[in-house]
């Protein structure tokens, strides 16, 4: 493989790095809820170890707390609404890190009780089908009325009665007066909503994905505007607070929903000298930087060079990273001291060549934080030094001594440059990092011509003593 085509390969998967999380997990128990007799629905939600605070939402009840915070499984409790009629519940959930939210939504069947009055011959066997389920038998009095109490789901608009006396069986349809609804759950994400950098309004329905335009979304305090599946909210720099109402074009008062959240104003400028804070900095557009402090952060990178010929190999790198206060703790100073190695076994005629190549490079570098969303942060790389190298050649066979010396160890020192692409997933006090890496490092002795630069993949971890 070519090092242009390994170098497209490399970026493809640093960019699938760092594509959205998957959706929560999300399990309901129990699936369907009988209105007046099923109180409470216990919604367990599966996140990835170490995310943030998940928030839940409905389109009608109440959340016990909808929002929790720590573990891989979060467990919510939600209460139905005070209803007798059935309707479908809509719940959504979604982790809250800065990142667009993926929405996984979950749409419980809310079932009414009622009683159905039933009027057939006296002494009649009733029995009533609502969809696939059926209730009954009842029989009818003497004056042949029969009341069955049946469970209606949402989307129902009949119910099928059978009524048998003896051998005679007789077959009818009855409507069922179930009010028309189309529910909503609207949240606005995150809480409060940052005038830098702003957030989303998320929507979400009973059916099938709504499309723009068929709502109505009126927003005070801020601009919305469709985005594919999403809306991104900005409010205005003056704003305290943002409202905004949803409805369907079609129906203008039924199933609107309106919400409200406080807005976090922008961090103030600065014009003096301030304390760099140990905890965070702010970084215009993109919330809360990386944690820069003056305490260095240690790295360690591990993978392998892919060169021409015989020299490429695996490589290992330990350095130290330094925050300095340029273009807003965007760049960092850091050390670098690795390993290289290559090696060939070849045959010369009649004669076997064995070279082993070790190199330590020595590297200073300089670290530039190019884009950050949520917990992903995309670096640039640049720097070079010494490449301190170590060759040993040795052969056997009939030219040994003759055409070819039987053992050579050379040592010697060589410049080396490189320039590299560095992803990082911030987990608390570590970083998971992957890295591609351009690297120039000719070396020429009497008996070696190699190059051990090359192109590089590698993967590591950042720690933040």
């Amino acid at each position: 493989m070519r090092p242009p085509l390994q170098l497209a390969v490399c970026l493809f998967v640093l960019g699938a790095a760092v594509a959205r999380a998957e959706p929560p997990e999300v399990e309901a128990t129990p699936g369907r809820v009988v209105l007046g007799q099923d109180a409470t629905v216990e919604v367990r939600v599966r996140v990835p170890k170490g995310a943030g605070p998940v928030r839940a939402a409905a389109s009608s009840g109440t959340w016990a707390q909808a929002k929790l915070e720590g573990g891989a499984e979060r467990v919510f409790h939600w209460t139905p609404p005070p209803v007798r009629y059935p309707l479908w519940a809509v719940l959504a959930f979604w982790v809250e890190d800065g990142r667009a939210p993926e929405v996984t939504t979950v749409r419980l069947p809310l079932l009414g009780r009622t009683t159905l009055d039933v009027s057939t011959a006296a002494g009649a066997e009733v029995v009533v089908a609502v969809g696939d389920a059926r209730f009954g038998p009842v029989k009818a009095d003497g004056h042949g009325r029969a009341q069955v109490p049946v469970e209606v789901p949402p989307d129902a608009t009949e119910a099928r009665v059978l009524a048998t006396r003896g051998t005679l069986t007789t077959d009818r349809r009855a409507p069922l007066e179930v009010p028309a609804a189309r529910p909503l759950v609207v949240a606005l994400t995150p809480d409060p909503l940052p005038v830098e950098g702003g957030g989303w309004l998320i929507i979400e329905g009973a059916g099938e994905r709504i499309t723009p335009s068929e709502l109505a979304v009126v927003a005070e305090g801020a601009t919305v505007k469709p985005e594919g599946a999403r809306y991104t909210v900005r409010p205005r720099a003056d704003a305290k607070d943002v409202s905004v109402s949803v409805r369907w074009r079609d129906a203008p008062t039924r199933d609107a929903v309106m919400i409200r959240s406080a807005v976090k104003p922008a961090a103030p400028k600065v014009e003096q000298f301030v304390e760099v804070p140990t905890t965070g900095s702010i970084f215009p557009g993109h919330g809360v930087w990386r944690p820069v402090s003056w305490n260095p952060s240690l790295f360690l990178l591990g993978g392998a060079a892919f060169a021409s010929g015989a020299n490429g190999g695996p490589l290992l790198g330990l350095g130290v990273s330094v925050p300095l206060p340029v273009w807003r703790h965007r760049v960092a100073a850091e050390a670098e001291v690795g390993l290289r190695h290559a090696s060939l076994d070849g045959q010369q005629g009649d004669t076997q060549v064995h070279s082993r190549v070790w190199g330590i490079p020595l590297l200073l570098s300089a670290r530039i934080a190019l884009f950050q969303q949520g917990s992903f942060q995309l670096d640039g790389r640049a720097g070079g030094g010494a490449l301190a190298l170590s060759h040993h050649l040795s052969t056997e066979g009939i030219g040994t001594g003759d055409v070819f010396p039987a053992a050579v160890d050379e040592r010697r020192v060589r410049a080396m440059g490189f320039l590299a692409a560095q992803g990082a997933y911030q987990l608390g006090r570590f970083s998971l990092l992957t890295e591609v890496r351009a690297a120039l490092a000719p070396v020429k002795t009497p008996s070696l011509r190699a190059q051990l630069g090359g192109v590089s993949v590698s993967a590591g971890l950042r720690f933040f003593p």
